[in-house]
Parts: structure tokens; C-alpha cells; sequence
């Protein structure tokens, strides 16, 4: 190893534990947000905001060039599962749901991130990359299973299809990044579907009662698509391109967990003592997940 990749790996450490920061508000924001909007209208409104902000950035930055046509595929995937599939049914899932449950299932996507990256990158994590791995599924898994009730819903169901959507769009947008960079790969993948996402939102803008609308909703709103859809993001795939997919995917593990804070703080819903001994579990499994070496 290389003396220039110590620092490399350490900044993207960094850069994934701020994005997976600000990852972390998204179930809340989105759970606020549904009380008001639709799961179409959030997921539309979340890409054309990351358009516009893409856009601005493409021109500030003199970067105004369309990419190689090789990666066009990778970019549009990106923005399929990041943009779409996410949080169309992340929004679905919460509709009927707390935060909280959301968070615990949505903790399963560092998992399916290592696994399409062996498969999709050809990443290969030593033996106990893949123990601490497990052992962070499954205490995620079982405080999703807790968190239920002890049964699993068809929310857990859309919220298993977000989190496949997640896994891919993070696998496709870091193998881009290496080349293109997160911000400029986040940036073309927005500006691909924006025009299609503005459509539903020009056809319903008559149907929406703007003074009805909580403030706190269009705050939430907001979060999504300027922190969640494209700050995060940018920081979450620069992250992933210079510390490894699967390491970095890793650091997600402790999102779930985040969020509970975040559904605690502003949503008044409880912490249990499975949460905090399950906080302990994937902690402890993501340090060794960020020490091993591919």
C-alpha cells in the first residue's frame, strides 16, 4: 500500500460520515413531508431541486461538458435508484409507518452495497470485513424485526425495494465518480430525469393548496431535495471513490441508528433498550469494516 492512500482512505472516511450525516434526516424530513405531499410529489420535486443545484454547479465550475458515453449507463442508473426508487418508496413505506421502523430496515443497505459491489465493481473484502458485516445485519435486522412488532409489513416490503434501489445507485455512481467525480456524476444524473420529474409536478401544481400546506412540510421538502438529494449524495460518492465502496458503504450502518436521534428529537418517538444495545453492535462493526483492507 502506498503512502499517498493513507490520506486518501482517511478523507474518505470523512466525506462518507458527513454524508451519511446528512442521509440520516431523511426519513424524518420525509415522514414530515408525506402529511402533506404525496410519494410522487416528493421524489419529482427532490430531482428537480437537484437539477437546478447540478446545473448551477456544472456552470460555476466551468464543467459544462456531457460525459464520456461509456458512463452514460452508470449515470442514469445512478439517478434511477438514488433519485427514484429510494425515496418514491421510502415515501410509500412511511405513509403508514413511524421514522423509526423506517430507519432500522433502511439498515440493511450497507449490506446489499458490499454485496453488489463484489459482484457489479469486483471489490474483494477479507474474511472478516464480511463477519463484521454480518453481525451488523443482523443486529439491524433484528431491531427492524423488534421494532415491528414482531412481523414484518408491506411498508418493510417497499422499504427492502428502496434499499436494493440504494445499494445499486451507490455501486454505479462511486464506479463513475472514480473517473467523472461524485459531484459531477450526481449532477448529470439529475439533470437526465429532471426534465421527465417536472412534468407530474407541473400537472398537480394545480391540485396542491399552498396555504394548506405546513410550514414545517415545505422545510422538509426542501431538506430532501438541496441536503439529502444532492449535498449528501456528492459527499457520500467522493467519499466511496477514494476509500473503497464497501468500506465506505459501511459507515451507513450507523444511519439507522442516527435517524432514531433525529425521529426521538422531532418526532417525539422513543429510543428503546434494543436500539441502544444494537447502536453498541454496529458501532463495533463498522470500526473493524473501516479497518479492513481490500
Amino acid at each position: 500500500m502506498s503512502i499517498s492512500t493513507v490520506p486518501e482512505r482517511s478523507t474518505g472516511v470523512v466525506l462518507g460520515v458527513l454524508g451519511m450525516l446528512g442521509f440520516s434526516g431523511t426519513l424524518v424530513t420525509t415522514r414530515i413531508a408525506v402529511a402533506d405531499f404525496t410519494p410522487l410529489d416528493i421524489t419529482c420535486a427532490r430531482i428537480v431541486m437537484a437539477g437546478l443545484l447540478g446545473a448551477a454547479f456544472l456552470l460555476l465550475t466551468d464543467r459544462w461538458v456531457p460525459p464520456p458515453r461509456r458512463f452514460v449507463l452508470a449515470i442514469l442508473i445512478t439517478g434511477l435508484g438514488l433519485a427514484v426508487g429510494y425515496p418514491f418508496f421510502l415515501a410509500l413505506a412511511l405513509e403508514t409507518v413511524p421514522a423509526v421502523h423506517g430507519a432500522v430496515v433502511t439498515g440493511l443497505a450497507p449490506a446489499a452495497t458490499a454485496v453488489i459491489a463484489v459482484v457489479r465493481a469486483g471489490e474483494r473484502p477479507p474474511l472478516p470485513f464480511w463477519i463484521a458485516c454480518l453481525v451488523g445485519f443482523c443486529a439491524v435486522l433484528y431491531f427492524a424485526y423488534d421494532a415491528g412488532g414482531g412481523h414484518l409489513s408491506l411498508a418493510d416490503g417497499w422499504l427492502f425495494a428502496g434499499m436494493l434501489s440504494l445499494g445499486i445507485a451507490y455501486v454505479e455512481g462511486a464506479r463513475a465518480s472514480r473517473v467523472l467525480g461524485g459531484s459531477v456524476t450526481l449532477s448529470w444524473a439529475m439533470l437526465l430525469l429532471a426534465p421527465v420529474a417536472i412534468v407530474p409536478l407541473v400537472l398537480r401544481a394545480g391540485e396542491i393548496n399552498v396555504n394548506a400546506v405546513a410550514a414545517e412540510s415545505w422545510i422538509s421538502l426542501a431538506y430532501l431535495g438541496i441536503v439529502s438529494m444532492f449535498l449528501a449524495s456528492v459527499l457520500w460518492y467522493r467519499g466511496m471513490a477514494l476509500g473503497g465502496i464497501a468500506r465506505i458503504g459501511q459507515i451507513n450502518l450507523l444511519l439507522p441508528l442516527t435517524a432514531v436521534g433525529w425521529s426521538a428529537l422531532f418526532l417525539g418517538e422513543d429510543i428503546t433498550g434494543t436500539a441502544i444495545i444494537c447502536a453498541i453492535i454496529v458501532f463495533g462493526s463498522m470500526l473493524i469494516c473501516l479497518r479492513s483492507r481490500n
